[in-house]
């Protein structure tokens, strides 16, 4: 007679630590469908509203970049460039890959980019040349305001 005594608190002991365990479990699962969620709605923000992570033109002294060179510069999160061809005309491009988004490198003497993760170059104009990249490196847009040079004005 005492054994069922301390078998129905052996029962009521695993009940407990079971029902804790489920409580543990069903929190997890709240807080991770909580973050899934707020990931969706601000996804969903920041496509459907207007202007929202529109990043700010660069402004580029124009007398900093000679006819022939280049400079490279911050564009929002990623790297850009900034090239001025011999006759003076302006080309921009985002440094990110469009195979694995490794930065590119300018090879002026060249007149190449190279991405160094797996061998993929573009020419001049950005299109690809040779490897993995499956498009041409973003153009960015170049406007010329007095003594600057605007990238990515809208």
């Amino acid at each position: 007679m005492t054994e069922e005594p301390k078998q129905k608190a052996d029962e009521k002991v695993a009940n407990e630590v079971q029902s804790s365990r489920r409580a543990v479990l069903k929190g997890m699962l709240n807080v991770t469908g909580a973050l899934s969620l707020g990931g969706i709605l601000y996804g969903a923000y920041q496509f459907l509203s207007p202007g929202a992570g529109a990043v700010a033109s660069v402004e580029i002294p124009l007398e900093s970049i000679r006819n022939g060179g280049s400079t490279v510069f911050q564009f929002g999160t990623s790297p850009g460039i900034l090239l001025r061809r011999e006759d003076g005309s302006f080309k921009a491009f985002s440094l990110v890959c469009t195979h694995l988004a490794c930065t590119v490198q300018w090879n002026p003497e060249k007149k190449t980019f190279f991405c160094p993760c797996h061998d993929g170059f573009f020419d001049e104009e950005g299109k690809v040349i040779s490897g993995p990249p499956p498009g041409p490196l973003e153009a960015l847009k170049v406007e010329v305001k007095g003594n600057q040079v605007l990238v990515g004005a809208g």
